[in-house]
């Protein structure tokens, strides 16, 4: 059993090399050179940070130079769990080049630029607690164009009672409710094999103790940072990790968190009148033919629930057998959506949303490059846009297109906020459409029809406003997907009970051709977003309670037996997580053809 201690060991070292390759990646803030106070940034500061003026200004200064938005200063003195809470989260060098990223840092003191600060609509005052310091940085991130991070002379305090708080703040903790770190879950797990070292093989499994113990030389030494108590993190590394766990888990609720728990047991008793008044009254009533042919050939496809949020309710999906349409049957009404929607993309998801949105930008530079290929357009409308992430990135793929937004939700003013989208219609595409008729050389639907109840209105609707040789950029799940009758329920596409309608390529082909649209390309493989076993891996324990603050999973706050779930659920999500990984990995030459998205581009033909 020598090589379990050995492969344990190279993890171990490895991972302390790839650490010290991120901070390495830390700049020292270099000394100021005007006597400019700030000149047009404004300091976001922690309640326990205590930043020298002359460190401020040299950080205008350095900030100017390289034309950035957002500075976070990180103490040249942060502690070792602090630091590597840092780096485990954050690549400096990725962070300062990523125009996409959202807003990390240590979370003492932030430079911000003025006018980004006061288009986020954040206060600027100081005294902020850790929760409330975590929630403005990934907020003005969105504002600005450029940010980095540098080690700034000042000194650190010990946060461990505030380290739940910002963990949660920057969406950094897995699940909210336990607010353990995705890499501290991990190298938790870590920790656990190193222990068990001695156990199979004594001096050799000292030996990994020693080197566990010793890494956070390896990872800070001679580098920018240097953690006041570096000498005893390591030497009592092995009592501290738990140690610290535990004080993070029993630390009392700052000001920050006592806020969200207000807002989620306001939430509580909302949803907790909502639901005892019986789910079933947000079906609607069954239809006997088919929305997209007319068919009265249906057959049942699968009953399904909500895997993401775990709202109660099952929703019925049936297949036209004449066209091969999937639509959930009975639908759900106005007021259903309303209820499945709530804090999906903003309210208490609003967090998760962004984390969502802002880790498929390759999937959006993608279509933007597509449509390039056959236009560069002066206007463009995204339909059902959300925040407008996707317009953020397209815009860098098309800088001289103008883009407008249009969603239902308060999300698109959100975008307009910050400077993403050029006008914000908040509205349904079917009501204002009409007023858009030539005024836009391409129109997207991305992800938007499934949603919508009536898509072939929309379609009708889309066809009307372009004029010849405008362009329909479509992209939808493909329930033709190999993975969709092989996860069924668990098939995060289908997504219910949001996803009204799947509609099979070869229908929106024809569609669009009965509509005077040719079609110009059609991708799977390329449009393909994510991975398929290891969503659906997530998807069985999110059903099983890993979260139990969610407060429509609860009717009263949870207890003890709650948490015990949900920490089982935790401890169940690692290896579940891992085969569906590998299962992605060896399944994925053999989906040569499905896909689990569609991509489309049409144009406009003459009349």
């Amino acid at each position: 059993m020598n090589w379990m201690i050995w492969l344990v060991a190279a993890g171990v070292l490895g991972n302390a090399l790839r650490l010290r390759h991120r901070v390495t990646g830390l700049r020292r803030l270099p000394p100021g050179r005007t006597v400019h106070v700030l000149d047009g940034y404004t300091t976001l500061t922690a309640e326990d940070a205590a930043v020298p003026d002359h460190v401020l200004r040299a950080a205008a200064d350095h900030a100017r130079q390289d034309g950035l938005g957002m500075l976070d200063l990180v103490p040249a003195d942060l502690p070792v769990d602090q630091a590597l809470d840092l780096v485990r989260h954050v690549d400096p060098r990725a962070y300062r080049k990523d125009r996409f990223g959202l807003g990390r840092g240590a979370g003492y003191a932030v430079l911000v630029d003025s006018d980004a600060l006061e288009r986020s609509r954040t206060e600027p005052h100081g005294g902020l607690d850790a929760g409330e310091m975590g929630e403005a940085t990934t907020r003005i991130r969105f504002y600005v164009g450029s940010a980095d991070m540098v080690v700034a002379p000042f000194h650190a305090t010990d946060r461990t009672a505030q380290r739940r708080a910002w963990l949660r703040s920057q969406a950094l903790t897995l699940p909210p409710s336990v607010a353990l770190p995705q890499t501290t879950y991990l190298a938790g797990a870590g920790y656990l094999l190193v222990l068990s070292g001695p156990l199979i093989d004594l001096w050799p499994g000292l030996g990994l103790v020693l080197l566990y113990s010793l890494a956070p030389y390896l990872v800070f030494a001679g580098t920018a940072l240097s953690p006041a108590d570096l000498h005893r993190a390591a030497w009592l590394r092995i009592a501290r990790v738990p140690l610290t766990i535990w004080r993070t888990l029993r630390a009392p609720r700052t000001r920050w968190e006592r806020r969200l728990l207000a807002r989620r047991e306001e939430a509580r008793a909302r949803y907790r009148a909502e639901i005892e008044a019986g789910v079933e009254r947000y079906l609607g009533e069954r239809r006997t033919d088919c929305p997209w042919c007319g068919s009265r050939d249906l057959a049942p496809h699968l009953v399904t629930r909500d895997v993401i949020q775990a709202k109660p309710g099952r929703f019925p999906l049936e297949r036209c057998r004449g066209c091969g349409h999937v639509f959930q049957n009975p639908q759900v009404t106005p007021e259903g959506l309303d209820f499945y929607y709530r804090d999906a993309y903003d309210g208490l998801g609003d967090q998760s949303a962004e984390i969502i949105l802002s880790s498929t930008t390759g999937d959006y530079l993608a279509r933007a490059r597509l449509v390039r290929r056959f236009t560069t357009p002066r206007t463009w409308l995204d339909i059902g846009t959300g925040k407008g992430h996707f317009c953020r990135a397209a815009g860098t793929v098309l800088p001289g297109t103008e883009f407008d937004g249009l969603d239902m939700g308060d999300g698109v003013e959100e975008a307009a906020h910050r400077g993403w989208i050029r006008h914000a219609y908040r509205a349904q595409f079917l009501d204002v459409g009409t007023d858009m008729i030539g005024r836009y050389d391409v129109v997207s639907m991305n992800h938007y029809l499934e949603h919508t109840t009536d898509p072939l209105a929309e379609l009708d609707l889309v066809a009307k406003i372009l004029d010849t040789g405008g362009l329909l950029l479509v992209e939808m799940p493909d329930p033709e997907s190999r993975f969709a009758a092989v996860l069924r329920t668990l098939w995060l596409p289908y997504l219910p009970p949001q996803h009204l309608h799947l509609i099979p390529l070869g229908n929106l082909r024809k569609a669009l051709e009965e509509r005077g649209l040719e079609v110009l390309v059609e991708q799977r493989r390329e449009a393909r977003r994510g991975q398929d076993i290891a969503p659906a891996a997530a998807a069985l324990v999110n059903l099983i309670g890993v979260d139990v603050e969610f407060p429509w999973r609860h009717p009263r706050p949870p207890g003890p037996r709650q948490y015990a779930r949900a920490l089982s659920a935790q401890l169940l999500a690692l290896p579940l997580l891992a085969v569906g990984l590998t299962l992605d990995l060896l399944t994925l030459p053999f989906l040569r053809g499905s896909s689990n998205t569609y991509r489309v581009l049409a144009r406009k033909q003459p009349a």
